[in-house]
């Protein structure tokens, strides 16, 4: 096992992918509006390294959505 917490890659700035191992907890923030038509939510990756937190943005509500994936 490496001893690198994330790699980050951007794709033409449209996507982002990330690796990470030894994931103990994965948690995201209820959406917030900060201001009139604009939504801040965080998505909080807990690993046996450290902690990833993103930090997103998004006009609409319904976009901070989370769908849980069986």
């Amino acid at each position: 096992m490496a001893d690198t917490v994330a790699s980050i890659s951007f794709n033409n700035n449209h996507s982002i992918s990330m690796d990470m191992e030894g994931i103990s907890t994965i948690e995201v923030t209820e959406p917030l509006e900060v201001s009139p038509g604009n939504w801040a939510s965080s998505l909080i990756l807990r690993s046996i390294h450290g902690v990833v937190a993103l930090q997103l943005l998004s006009d609409s509500h319904d976009k901070l959505t989370v769908t849980k994936v069986d």
